[in-house]
């Protein structure tokens, strides 16, 4: 069985434009794993219970636990632009030695705004 997850990064800029898509992402996720960066962000946006901090050291065996056991999808929060994030890399790379099953993608120009960013729902 295989499963998803999506890796998004956080926009200090909190421009619109560069978040197209990230709240669904965000919103569909059964989980979020939150890098420590950007865990204030991930609560911002989705209920404690569904996020998962977790650092570079970890996530390599807690998402490969999660996507061993869970049916659902999950994103993995980062500060800043993924592509530049050099413990990302070593991430996903362990992530692809133990759990070949699991479906990365990075989402393209979605990025999430920190909370201080955001403007008000409502």
């Amino acid at each position: 069985m295989s499963h998803d997850l999506v890796v998004l990064g956080t926009d200090p800029s909190g421009d619109d434009a560069s978040r197209t898509g990230a709240h669904d992402l965000l919103a569909e996720a059964g989980t979020v794993f939150a890098f420590p960066q950007a865990e204030s962000t991930a609560l911002f946006y989705a209920e404690a219970w569904r996020v998962e901090p977790v650092t570079p050291r970890d996530a390599v065996a807690r998402i490969g636990a999660w996507a061993a056991a869970g049916p659902d999808a999950a994103v993995l929060l980062v500060g800043g632009d993924p592509a530049g994030d050099a413990a990302l890399g070593a991430v996903l790379d362990g992530l692809a030695r133990t759990a070949p099953t699991l479906r990365v993608r990075i989402a393209e120009g979605s990025r999430v705004a920190p909370p201080h960013r955001s403007p008000l729902i409502g």
